[in-house]
């Protein structure tokens, strides 16, 4: 019996390996495509260069202008990923599209593993195919070039599916994988963290409702949350609590006002299909639409539904009920009608674009396609209703998996190289300390002074260092091309000295006349310290939990 299970786990997986393979073949043609951002490539660059610096947890790039936080506030995790494709000798053009590619894949395994808890394997195929041919999922890579939204599609499944297990069994496992799913988003997207985390909230009050509020499951998802917080405390604390240091104006003013991004009712259904931007007012060039097949399953479902619900037990006659509740609230969410519910929670403004909840609307419309055929018990047509429909999918949607075009002659220099990010316009500004007030075209390359009189060698710098020499003939201020921010610690002839911010937002120190040696040192601040030893704390616990379990119950059976 065990055997024959896992022959058809084997078949099952190679089945969505193989239905898995249009969303990607984009991703092997030569060359590379354009996208609206392109600044995640240089990320992977910069954060395989932090690591080799020895920063860990990565927290500061040396190649974005003078250098910034960027991965104290960006999650990190994608990255992580990148840099290692690179280590093991694989170019960053390649890593972008072995990660773009890993994104569909593993989504599409995740949510199969969700729909197989929920309803079964026919279902569980279906509603992974739902999820990974919804045309925003085409959008997010082949459009807009998202690489950490791509990455967070991974992570929804998983939340939901150990959320329905623990449930099912508070089990100290599933307690755990729960907490490492939610770390897993923590890491991967601030913003579809904002988005999907109340979904994940509401979809667990209705299983304590199921479960009248039973305190043995309460108390597992409470763990579970306080386990995923802890496990992402090394990046969330410090993002949370070090954002006052950056300007953060520049996410939602201007282009990024949500307000302009609205998105009509007619556009979920009939979007037409483009490569351009999100533009003010209900005509864009980019598409929104959920999907034809996606939309067609839906209304079947609702209509199986209520020809079957009179058969159904009381527990599932309120599961479609509570699916089609949180869609419908989350398009709701993309409508302007709900400008009222962003005006009064202003963290939703961080979002830029309310049509980004099209992420949380796909994946319930998954769910609730896979759900309708669970309501056919003809095994024959569950089947053939399912396959029908996964043909239609990929015969209709297809298509947009693919880029606009190719530039055949890209290689990683033209993303990644010196004389690309030193332009100011291809940098983002998105985490720009407050301290820089204004940014010159020319780029310094060395440090230079302010007042005095003195001579500057042997300049060099990392991620996480800095030094130089001065023979300074007078007391005098030099301005070093390191961008302020704390943590930075700055010492002269090794003593400790204070260091102030220019007009560009860089490091400047005072030295007396004479012959020095000037040493900078990222450290960690206390949040970071606190934020790092409660990651390490959580991690330890689930490693060493178990142990003292079995080492109490052997000492039990021993006595």
């Amino acid at each position: 019996m065990v055997k024959s299970k896992n022959t058809k786990g084997l078949w099952i997986a190679l089945l969505l390996l193989i239905l898995s393979i249009p969303s990607v073949l984009a991703l092997i043609h030569r060359g590379f495509f354009p996208t609206h951002d392109f600044i995640y490539i240089a990320r992977i660059s910069e954060m395989f260069k932090s690591l080799l610096d020895g920063q860990f947890p990565v927290r500061w790039v040396s190649g974005f202008r003078y250098g910034d936080p960027t991965f104290n506030f960006y999650a990190p995790l994608p990255y992580y990923l990148g840099a290692l494709f690179h280590l093991l000798g694989v170019g960053y053009l390649d890593s972008s599209k072995m990660l773009f590619g890993l994104s569909f894949v593993l989504s599409a395994f995740s949510m199969y593993l969700l729909g197989k808890e929920l309803y079964g394997r026919v279902e569980g195929v279906l509603s992974s195919m739902l999820y990974l041919y919804a045309p925003y999922r085409s959008i997010d890579i082949y459009v807009r070039g998202t690489l950490n939204e791509a990455w967070a599609f991974v992570f929804f499944p998983l939340i939901f599916l150990f959320l329905i297990k623990l449930s099912k069994a508070q089990s100290f496992r599933n307690t755990v994988l729960l907490g490492l799913s939610l770390a897993g988003l923590f890491y991967t997207h601030n913003i579809m963290t904002i988005l999907f985390i109340p979904f994940f909230g509401f979809y667990a009050v209705y299983l304590l409702i199921n479960k009248k509020f039973d305190k043995k499951f309460m108390l597992g998802i409470s763990v579970s949350v306080l386990l995923g917080l802890g496990l992402g405390a090394s990046f969330l604390i410090p993002a949370l609590f070090e954002k006052k240091f950056v300007q953060t104006a520049y996410l939602t003013s201007g282009y990024f006002n949500y307000i302009g991004h609205f998105v009509a009712v007619r556009q979920w259904f009939d979007s037409p299909w483009g490569y351009g931007a999100s533009l003010w007012g209900p005509k864009d060039d980019m598409s929104f639409q959920l999907g034809a097949t996606q939309w067609i399953l839906i209304f079947g479902a609702i209509i199986l539904y209520c020809t079957k619900k009179m058969y159904l037990n009381k527990k599932d006659v309120m599961f479609l009920p509570v699916l089609l509740t949180i869609f419908v609230f989350s398009l709701f969410l993309q409508h302007n009608k709900s400008t009222f519910i962003w005006q009064t929670l202003q963290i939703l403004a961080y979002t830029q674009f309310p049509w980004r909840l099209l992420a949380v609307s796909v994946f319930f419309a998954a769910l609730i396609g896979g759900y309708g055929v669970t309501l056919i018990k003809n095994q024959k047509i569950k089947i053939a209703l399912s396959s029908f429909f996964i043909a239609l999918l990929l015969l209709v949607n297809y298509k947009y998996f693919r880029p606009k075009e190719y530039y055949l002659d890209s290689i990683d220099e033209h993303y990644v190289g010196i004389s690309v990010l030193e332009k100011d316009d291809k940098v983002p500004k998105d985490y720009l300390p407050i301290w820089v007030k204004n940014i010159k075209d020319e780029k310094m390359v060395a440090p230079v002074l302010i007042s005095g009189e003195a001579d500057i060698s042997g300049f060099s710098k990392n991620s996480k260092s800095a030094s130089f020499n001065v023979n300074a003939r007078t007391d005098s201020v030099i301005e070093i091309p390191v961008t302020y921010f704390p943590g930075w610690e700055t010492k002269i002839d090794g003593n400790n000295v204070q260091c102030s911010p220019t007009d560009l937002g860089l490091i400047s120190i005072a030295v007396e006349a004479g012959e020095h040696s000037v040493n900078l040192e990222l450290r960690n601040t206390p949040v970071r310290v606190i934020g790092n030893l409660l990651t390490v704390a959580c991690l330890f616990v689930i490693v060493t939990y178990p142990l003292i379990v079995k080492g109490y119950k052997s000492l039990s059976l021993s006595k």
